[in-house]
């Protein structure tokens, strides 16, 4: 089973609405009986084989998936596609599953009656479709638990927005007065807004080096200690009209420390510990660790430096007094957090428990989840297929020569039919491989198109972000729960589904664990930076954690099957006379 996954590009529109139209397009099924255009509805959680003809509109997708935004900005995904496509054995067994069960109901293939013929691949076709939507709903339900997240129990007893800043500006006094108690005392982040300053530098020769967004990168002259390039925010700074820029007094004093700083080469006062190589966007980068002992804290304080900020004079690190403040910070910052991150939860839980409200969770489960799965039954080969690529020259090859008044009908005859001998063709339609040619055999998968946000909660602010790509698979959240998604875990849980599921005994050379173990033998058979890259990609896009083994209950398959309601596609005067025939035969067969 691949399993693979598309974050959804913000830059290109913020709506979802080009992908649904286009997959809406693309399961356009033409009927060769009637010429007629029968659509292949998207489904859902809902979704069950009972009740399989719900016609989803993908208008109210569109509207539904757009409209579930938490809190990040629209420059960022609002949902994922993820792309389910059993392997050649596994839709293999599955078609085996479909055929026993249409002969359970008298449903047969026969070459000689090509209306019966007809009739038994199109209720194969609906068989195959409805098992992988069945198998896509349990995955769902592995996809919601393998983020490990929790969701509010009841949102209507949440404190209100007004109401929550209240409870944390109170709940941050009382942590601030506890970390005191405990001899912490952080710094006051609160910087005097521009708007509050009356007093301005004016600037000449100012050069804007890049614009950032809401900041810019500018070089400025700072008089006896020389130019530098800054951050400032593009709100600072003010063209006038002899084309100088003004900008906040305090900001440019805040500058001119920080340039100083940048300059200042000090000693780091904590204490070597490490030296290691690790890959830092796909590079080699020579780290070195520090630590250092604090009383106030369980842990010791941790620094990493890369190399190349480093000045080694000697068994002295020296570094820029900016850079090592910077490090300092974060260090601390991070180690309140560790250690007294629970308290600040505690008493902001607490308070609002004071104060009537419920904060009370409970684990992120599939209905929680906004997801339309869309079945699709072929595949066509791309202008970057290796094959395309290699058949394109030969068929070129192929007409120079037929177009050649140089060459005598024999020559070209020979050499054509050498050349045509090299065309690789589809296994399964032996047709010649090219562009826009559909590929032979099973190609049955599904396209999932997943909200980043639950869909429970209705107030953006309570809304859990879930992105299938996020890496940090190791890290956790204050209540402990992970932050990120594990994709090789998830590939591992949806396999055991399938073949729960399907009753499917699984070869281990079939395994996702097998198919991991080449692919980390073939890393170890690159050298060089070609092995780094291709170990990161690895490790981006499976993860490295270890498989959690509960699986949730699934139904097995035959008994889903067993009282599904096959629809049909065909014109309803075909499926009328396919099905009289069908019935005819049953009457004369005993055991149905």
């Amino acid at each position: 089973m691949h399993i693979s996954y598309t974050a959804h590009n913000s830059k290109s529109s913020t709506s979802c609405s080009n992908l649904i139209e286009y997959l809406d397009k693309e399961n356009q099924i033409k009927n060769n009986t009637d010429e007629v255009k029968k659509i292949e509805y998207f489904f859902n959680s809902e979704y069950d084989s009972v009740n399989s003809e719900n016609e989803i509109s993908t208008t109210d997708i569109i509207n539904e998936l757009d409209n579930n935004r938490g809190s990040q900005k629209l420059s960022s995904s609002n949902y994922y596609m993820m792309n389910v496509s059993p392997s050649f054995y596994e839709l293999k067994h599955m078609e085996n599953i479909a055929i026993q069960e249409l002969n359970k109901r008298g449903i047969r293939e026969d070459e000689v009656d090509k209306l019966q013929n007809l009739y038994f691949n199109e209720q194969k076709n609906e068989l195959m479709k409805m098992q992988l939507k069945l198998y896509t709903k349990d995955i769902m339900t592995e996809y919601a638990k393998s983020f490990n997240r929790e969701i509010f129990v009841d949102e209507s007893k949440l404190p209100s927005d007004a109401e929550n800043k209240q409870l944390k500006e109170t709940t941050e006094k009382l942590y601030a007065k506890y970390l005191e108690e405990n001899n912490i005392i952080l710094n006051d982040k609160k910087v005097k807004s521009v708007s509050e300053n009356k007093d301005y530098v004016t600037l000449n020769n100012v050069k804007i080096i890049e614009d950032k967004g809401k900041s810019l990168i500018i070089e400025i002259d700072l008089k006896e200690k020389g130019k530098a390039n800054v951050f400032v925010p593009k709100s600072t700074l003010h063209l006038q009209k002899d084309e100088s820029f003004k900008m906040p007094k305090n900001l440019y004093e805040e500058k001119e420390k920080e340039v100083i700083a940048k300059n200042n080469f000090v000693e780091v006062d904590y204490n070597f510990s490490d030296k290691k190589s690790v890959v830092l966007n796909k590079e080699d980068v020579t780290v070195f660790e520090f630590e250092l002992k604090d009383s106030r804290f369980s842990e010791k304080l941790k620094l990493s430096i890369n190399e190349k900020d480093l000045k080694i004079v000697g068994n002295k690190y020296l570094i820029s007094e900016h850079l090592l403040n910077e490090k300092k910070t974060k260090s601390f910052e991070n180690a309140v957090e560790k250690e007294f991150g629970n308290a600040k939860d505690k008493i902001y839980q607490d308070l609002a428990k004071s104060k009537g409200f419920d904060l009370s969770k409970r684990p992120l489960e599939e209905k929680d989840l906004l997801w339309y799965g869309k079945v699709e039954n072929n595949r066509a080969y791309k202008h970057t297929d290796k094959s395309v690529k290699f058949n394109k020259d030969i068929l070129l090859e192929i007409k120079q020569i037929n177009s050649s008044k140089d060459l005598d009908l024999s020559v070209k005859t020979s050499r054509i039919k050498s050349l045509e001998e090299k065309l690789i063709k589809d296994k399964f339609s032996k047709e010649i491989i090219k562009e826009g040619n559909l590929k032979g055999g099973n190609q049955y998968h599904v396209h999932v198109v997943v909200s980043r946000h639950d869909k429970t909660m209705k107030n953006s602010r309570n809304k859990i972000s879930l992105s299938p790509l996020a890496n940090a698979v190791d890290s956790k959240m204050q209540n402990g729960a992970k932050v990120g998604f594990n994709r090789k875990e998830f590939a591992e849980k949806a396999e055991k589904v399938f073949d729960s599921k399907f009753e499917y005994d699984r070869p281990n050379e079939q395994t996702f664990k097998a198919y991991n173990q080449k692919s980390k033998e073939n890393i170890n058979a690159i050298s060089g930076t070609a092995k780094n890259e291709a170990k990161q990609f690895i490790m981006k896009h499976t993860g490295l954690n270890e498989i959690k083994q509960e699986i949730s209950p699934v139904q097995a398959i035959k008994s889903e099957l067993g009282i599904a309601n096959i629809p049909t596609k065909l014109p309803v005067s075909v499926a009328q006379v396919a099905i009289k025939a069908i019935k005819k035969i049953i009457e004369q067969t005993q055991g149905y």
